[in-house]
């Protein structure tokens, strides 16, 4: 299958930029998929925990991985209100994934970048237009030029100017 090659060298690009060690899936098992077995030998294993959606929402929050993978174009996802999607999205992003993949559809666009994902990928498989998507808190938002020591209260000034 295209996409889970893509996932997988989406996956080893991001262990290069930061260790993962352990990871979880909603929506599709990866672990179970035979071309995630093949990892290079200089690599750590991850370790990996699935969820379907209904049990995700449960879950209490007990650690922090380092990468969650959301297939919200999985057939678990199909019986979920866009809320409930929107839920499992924000629980992951805020509790329990330094950094989140999604697979998606199209029509998921406007939910995804209201929460606040960037679009890595767009790919038209035989029947299916989808999309990649991520959100890594270290990149989420870029600190403006104003936003520094340089442009706040400069005591030297108080008795200079009047504001």
């Amino acid at each position: 299958m295209a996409e889970m090659r893509l996932i997988q060298a989406l996956i080893d690009d991001l262990s290069q930029q930061q260790p993962i060690s352990t990871a979880l899936c909603i929506g599709q098992n990866i672990e179970a998929s035979p071309k995630h077995n093949n990892q290079a030998p200089d690599q750590p294993s991850i370790q990996w925990q699935y969820f379907s959606a209904l049990a995700f929402l449960n879950l209490p929050f007990t650690q922090r991985f380092d990468l969650a993978v959301v297939f919200l174009d999985a057939a678990d996802f199909a019986s979920q209100t866009q809320q409930h999607t929107s839920q499992i999205l924000v629980k992951l992003r805020d509790l329990l994934a330094k950094r989140i993949v999604v697979i998606a559809a199209r029509e998921d666009e406007q939910l995804l970048r209201a929460l606040g994902f960037t679009q890595l990928i767009e790919h038209r498989f035989e029947q299916h237009h989808l999309c990649l998507w991520q959100f890594n808190i270290l990149t989420y938002k870029h600190v403006p030029d104003w936003f520094n020591s340089k442009f706040w209260a400069n005591p030297e000034n108080w008795d200079k100017f009047r504001w």
